[in-house]
């Protein structure tokens, strides 16, 4: 199966986006190693520095990458939302996410056997969260929107 992608209500009110935050150019793809180097491509001195720092970097890209790797596991939504603080009240999954990019969020839903699993993805300048997560089987997002720095996700 296949992820599909679920629209993410925004208020009527425009969100001011930070244009600096350049999320488009890195994305959660990137590893430490490529967003520091597009940081320290930004200086054009320090050659000596550069060269050092590169080094540091690329060994410490590899322990990044394993816990990039860990968010990516499928947990239960009790506790995904007890990790991020968030909660369930009736039919709505409420989800805190302190982003300054919420046009950006990403959710994405696929039926597995006999429940659904849902992938978030919130970017932020360098990285911000990846978590998949399981619903209660006969569950399934049947709407999303975004309130008060809150991703509210309705369930059928």
């Amino acid at each position: 199966m296949e992820w599909s992608r679920i629209q993410v209500e925004m208020p009527d009110s425009s969100v001011e986006v930070d244009a600096r935050l350049g999320v488009g150019e890195s994305g959660l793809d990137s590893t430490a190693e490529q967003m520091h180097g597009e940081f320290m491509g930004s200086i054009p001195h320090l050659e000596e520095v550069k060269q050092e720092h590169q080094a540091v970097i690329s060994d410490l890209s590899k322990s990044v990458m394993a816990s990039k790797d860990m968010s990516r596991d499928i947990q239960p939504v009790g506790e995904m939302l007890s990790e991020l603080g968030g909660s369930i009240d009736g039919r709505e999954i409420a989800i805190p996410l302190p982003t300054a990019l919420p046009e950006e969020l990403v959710v994405e839903s696929m039926t597995q056997g006999g429940g659904a699993l849902v992938r978030l993805i919130a970017p932020e300048r360098f990285g911000g969260i990846i978590r998949h997560f399981s619903l209660a089987e006969g569950d399934s997002i049947v709407g999303a929107r975004w309130s008060n720095d809150e991703l509210l996700l309705k369930l059928n």
